[in-house]
């Protein structure tokens, strides 16, 4: 079996994560939530930017247990899986 990756976490609940337009004036960088209909909410919990600041959340090298991470984020924000 295939292990799980963000791409399973997204489809589970419905939201990706990524980083707002780069500007490097700010440190740290801002991040969104996107829905399934390309809405987007910035991220301000203090937790869940720390925790983003503290795991890689991509997976340039394969090691990284990315749907682990995109689950705890989404966990921190208060967000179920869509069939909860």
């Amino acid at each position: 079996m295939t292990e799980k990756t963000h791409h399973d976490a997204i489809r589970e609940y419905g939201y990706k994560i990524g980083p707002a337009e780069v500007n490097t004036n700010t440190d740290p960088a801002d991040y969104y939530l996107e829905d399934e209909k390309g809405n987007r909410t910035k991220i301000t919990n203090n937790e869940a930017l720390q925790y983003i600041a503290n795991v890689k959340m991509g997976d340039p090298a394969g090691g990284i247990n990315t749907y682990d991470n995109y689950t705890k984020l989404f966990t921190i924000l208060g967000i179920r899986p869509k069939f909860w």
